[in-house]
């Protein structure tokens, strides 16, 4: 005794060789798997980038054009600084260490 359902309805006709699905060539699989790797590697490439890039906001203050300006007259000029010590220019005192030489102390004590 069998178990199996048996059908009534006719056998299906035999498939005809145009009929039966193309095995697609080594091409065809070639150019699909080009296409995956660009695309991919686009993606990839694309992943970090922002549409529109970034503009800095503007400043208000000093620029680097004052703070330079303010170091030259600094090391250029004769003054007094804030905390009552004096300062003179940079080639003046090139010149004063030549004639004088360099400081000296008295006892002089190796540094660790």
């Amino acid at each position: 005794m069998s178990y199996r359902v048996r059908s009534f309805a006719p056998a299906p006709a035999p498939k005809s060789a145009s009929d039966q699905p193309q095995v697609p060539s080594a091409l065809r699989i070639m150019t699909a798997l080009v296409i995956a790797f660009v695309l991919i590697s686009l993606l990839i490439l694309l992943a970090g980038r922002v549409p529109f890039s970034p503009q800095p906001l503007p400043q208000s203050g000093s620029t680097s054009a004052q703070y330079v300006s303010d170091a030259n007259q600094l090391l250029t000029t004769y003054g007094r600084n804030a905390d009552g010590t004096y300062h003179i220019p940079i080639n003046e005192a090139m010149k004063l260490i030549v004639e004088r030489g360099l400081p000296v102390r008295a006892t002089a004590t190796p540094t660790p």
